[in-house]
């Protein structure tokens, strides 16, 4: 990607993170990448175009670092099922997650390419998890992959979209409760005998 545009989609995004997507104008952007609009318009076409680049640039190197932290990690599926939660307690946090409820209101035709491209990392991630970890003999062999990878889903959504809305609950405690009890309901006996083992060390 062109220097020049990678520095204004960061910036954007910062910028968005901190005043909304909708309150931030064009004017802004080119003032804080230090050029004019003229050339802010050489690689957008318009504000709306710059969203979508700025959270498709964002997805990337979501999926990229989601990556690098499972190829890691040495052990087996449930080790890299621990190595994603990790991840999630770092980078999933809740600024980008309102910026999705703001490009919902707004841009709903930006939301959900952007649903749709989340949804496609964590399917690819917890698919192969899932074929790892019956290859492995730590999850059952009559396991509904594309059903349980479904499922998964739904419980990461009530995490990060706040399905689940309870003050009192903190979000890093849910994702473990959500974790544990997803690999309880596809382990082997060999599986929950691991997954104890790493709880007790905890």
């Amino acid at each position: 990607m062109d220097t020049e545009l990678s520095r204004v989609l960061f910036t954007s995004l910062e910028l968005f993170l901190q005043f909304g997507v909708k309150s931030v104008n064009m004017d802004q952007i080119a003032s804080s990448c230090g050029i004019s609009k003229k050339t802010l318009y050489k690689h957008v076409k318009n504000k709306e175009d710059l969203l979508e680049k700025v959270f498709e640039q964002a997805a990337a190197f979501m999926k990229a670092e989601l990556e690098e932290a499972i190829s890691q990690v040495n052990g087996n599926a449930i080790d890299q099922l621990f190595a994603m939660e990790r991840f999630a307690e770092v980078r999933m946090r809740d600024d980008k997650d309102r910026l999705l409820h703001q490009l919902d209101h707004y841009y709903p035709s930006i939301a959900k390419g952007m649903k749709v491209k989340r949804e496609d990392i964590v399917f690819t991630v917890t698919k192969r998890n899932l074929e790892q970890g019956i290859r492995e003999g730590l999850y059952r062999a009559d396991l509904h992959v594309d059903h349980i990878t479904l499922l998964y889903y739904g419980h990461i959504l009530a995490v990060h979209e706040g399905v689940v809305s309870n003050e009192n609950i903190k979000l890093d405690q849910l994702r473990k409760t959500s974790l544990r009890y997803h690999i309880r309901g596809i382990a082997s006996a060999n599986g929950l005998e691991y997954l104890n083992q790493l709880i007790a060390t905890q």
